[in-house]
């Protein structure tokens, strides 16, 4: 399936920029089994340049993604989760403005509108729940192959976006999981404000 250049009107997509970063560790590592783990499509379709602002079935992401934790990340959650620091380190980066130090709510509602940018649909809903907590929605679907696995990466990316603005002692629990059988990936993130000294 070709890529779409401007938004499609149905279906669920992603922005080849959400593609990049897998398809670089893809092509480092070629002599890998890919081919046992993506469809033939898939590999075609990867062997193309991957335009950063065209749009790509999140099927195709999903299925790279969990290829890459299988061959690469030799199936460690917690590679995954450096990984999800490693993308809010280059985020902040990349988003001058991003981090607002003392304000880790704002931070995490910028964080959404980047993250909204790259899909097609709502694929996360962050709600302010109280001073220093936020609830997490993740919008996968039961069947998608992926689900924990972006969980987990967008939990290490938004708790090191609340650690970058000044957060302490951050908590990050699952409450419900597409895996588990909930309709729905629903995390809540908890942190202690640094306290700014007087004098």
């Amino acid at each position: 399936m070709m890529p779409e250049s401007s938004k499609p009107p149905a279906g669920r997509w992603v922005k080849g920029s959400a593609l990049v970063d897998y398809v670089m560790l893809m092509r480092a590592n070629p002599d890998l089994a890919w081919a046992e783990n993506l469809l033939a499509e898939d590999l075609a379709q990867l062997k193309q340049m991957i335009l950063p602002a065209s749009w790509y079935p999140a099927d195709l992401f999903q299925r790279l993604g969990v290829a890459v934790f299988k061959l690469v990340s030799k199936e460690s959650y917690e590679v995954v989760r450096g990984f999800g620091r490693f993308l809010a380190d280059r985020m902040n980066k990349e988003n001058p403005g991003l981090v607002v130090p003392g304000r880790a709510q704002d931070t995490l509602s910028k964080y959404r509108v980047i993250q909204e940018r790259l899909y097609s649909f709502k694929i996360i809903e962050i709600v302010e729940s109280g001073p220093g907590r936020s609830r997490l929605r993740i919008s996968t679907e039961p069947g998608d192959v992926a689900a924990r696995l972006l969980a987990e990466v967008t939990a290490a990316t938004a708790g090191r976006l609340v650690e970058l603005s000044g957060g302490r002692n951050l908590e990050m629990k699952l409450l419900k999981a597409v895996w588990e059988g909930a309709k729905q990936t629903t995390l809540v993130a908890s942190w202690e404000a640094r306290v700014k000294s007087e004098g």
